[in-house]
């Protein structure tokens, strides 16, 4: 007779995926466009980048690859993350690179005997990366030192670069590969940046800086994967999944990996828990009717993403419609995972997202309560006349059922408040007051700044106003955006019918931004 054994491992839902404490399979059929593996392409010291939603493992997907390659001394593979690098300036940014990437290198050198390791050593005692021009001087140096070893550099959450520092970033790393493109002797081997958006196609002031990457799209779990998954389970527990239910949970999830791991959990721990009776299928309507009604951070974080481009998710809910990769809010809905496309057609994503949405959409009734679309005004306090100036040209907009959010009641080092925050999350563009008083707020440098910064790389809109003379042209986020009045001339030095004349023309291309930009709102 067999019985139940407590099993040693769990279903894992976030994060990274360590096989000791969590079923655990690898992802098969990650390739480029010429449809080489991610080995082949290390080999080949290729760059190239990965864009997956949340919560889809590619964060153990690498390292896994790392662990794959440790074993060839050859190889110095170093993970790097900029999950918290967001709000960091560009000194802290490099500073923090120049400590992970340092630590791991020495380590990795020290496992493998490196006769280089003293010569690399002293070369970090000497070197500092402290920006991107010390980047590259870096690893100009170790192409001297160590040319018998080909360093892979893996970037996870590439999304959470600064915004100010990410334009030379990426450029630096172009330089890189193309002036040792073709080249075997050479230290900085491989790089793959790891996101959400699809890097490649990034444009950074009006060019796009890493164009030379291959591009890989990380695959949702396989049956295959499926099935190995639980039977690593059954092999602890001696409790199995019928064929059926193993089948019936990837039509259902189409194989993505949170919605397999969460089935799992609630199918063994919910449902049968603690015995060896057969997971069927019935089972499975079970679990999934069960899932798709609780509140858990996956369906949640998907549910924030939706209600941007409502009116879109629902038509695709409805009906299928014709895919089109230019499309603002197709690519949105794409880049988090919740629709897909197939034969030249966008359908969601799998079946528990659109029975799951469906129910959220017509019991909140979101597509007839439509939104106003919000502009954010960031300003300091002592620039109020000029928000008073401002706000009395963006009136008009009201009639387009466009809405102004600012807040009056701010002051420099003030606790961040989250009405603020989910004022930044649900605009569509935003105003900054540009201005010596401005620059010198270290709240809106340390809060506000950052927070429009990461909505800006979302689609938001931004509209720096220049109102008087000030050292804007050091700040290298402003530097990338167009400022106004576009000639450069602060609005203190101008009449005021030049204000006025200026200001409407403002409000008006405002407007045609918000019109054209998000008719989707």
């Amino acid at each position: 007779m067999t019985y139940y054994q407590k099993p040693k491992r769990q279903f894992e839902k976030s994060g990274l995926v360590i096989p000791d404490q969590s079923y655990h399979v690898y992802l098969e059929n990650v390739t480029n466009t010429d449809n080489e593996d991610i080995r082949t392409m290390v080999d080949k010291g290729r760059y190239f980048t990965i864009f997956a939603p949340r919560q889809s493992g590619k964060t153990t997907f690498f390292y896994d690859f790392c662990r794959s390659i440790e074993d060839d001394t050859l190889y110095i593979p170093i993970l790097l993350s900029f999950q918290t690098c967001q709000q960091l300036s560009g000194e802290k940014f490099y500073k923090k690179i120049n400590k992970d990437f340092q630590r791991q290198l020495l380590k990795r050198l020290s496992i493998i005997g490196c006769k280089d390791y003293k010569a690399v050593k002293q070369c970090m005692e000497t070197s500092t990366i402290s920006d991107h021009i010390s980047f590259y001087d870096f690893f100009e140096k170790l192409n001297d030192i160590i040319i018998q070893k080909k360093i892979v550099i893996f970037i996870d959450e590439f999304d959470g670069i600064p915004l100010s520092e990410l334009s030379n970033f990426l450029m630096t790393l172009r330089d890189l590969y193309q002036n040792y493109k073709g080249k075997q002797a050479k230290a900085l081997y491989s790089i793959g940046l790891v996101g959400i958006r699809n890097i490649a196609k990034l444009v950074v002031g009006g060019v796009s800086p890493f164009n030379i990457a291959d591009q890989v799209y990380l695959p949702s779990f396989s049956l295959q994967n499926v099935h190995d998954l639980y039977t690593q389970y059954t092999q602890e527990t001696n409790q199995s999944f019928t064929e059926q239910a193993i089948n019936e949970i990837y039509n259902q999830t189409n194989g993505q990996p949170w919605l397999v791991n969460r089935l799992g959990t609630i199918l063994t721990v919910n449902i049968k828990p603690e015995t060896t009776d057969e997971i069927t299928l019935e089972d499975v309507n079970t679990a999934i009717n069960l899932m798709i009604k609780e509140n858990n951070s996956h369906f949640e974080n998907l549910y924030e993403k939706i209600v941007l481009y409502r009116k879109t998710f629902q038509t695709i809910l409805n009906d299928e419609i014709v895919f089109n990769p230019d499309d603002q809010a197709q690519s949105w809905l794409r880049q988090y995972g919740l629709i897909k496309e197939i034969d030249n057609k966008v359908v969601i994503a799998n079946h528990i997202y659109k029975k799951r949405f469906a129910i959220l959409l017509s019991s909140n009734n979101l597509i007839n309560d439509r939104q106003p679309k919000k502009i954010f005004i960031c300003y300091s306090r002592e620039d109020q006349k000029w928000l008073t100036m401002l706000l009395t040209h963006l009136k008009i907009l009201a009639y387009e059922d466009i809405e102004c959010w600012y807040d009056e009641k701010i002051q420099t080092g003030e606790t961040w408040e989250p009405e603020i925050a989910n004022a930044i999350e649900t605009s569509h563009l935003a105003i900054c007051l540009i201005s010596t008083q401005f620059l010198a707020s270290d709240y809106i440098r340390t809060r506000e700044v950052p927070a429009l910064l990461n909505k800006y790389k979302q689609g938001m809109r931004l509209f720096p106003l220049l109102i008087e003379h000030c050292a804007w042209k050091r700040i290298n986020w402003l530097k990338d955006l167009q400022i106004h009045p576009k000639n450069g001339q602060p609005l203190d030095q101008l009449t005021i019918n030049e204000q006025k004349k200026l200001l409407i023309q403002m409000v008006d291309e405002i407007g045609n931004v918000l019109e054209t930009d998000f008719t989707d709102v």
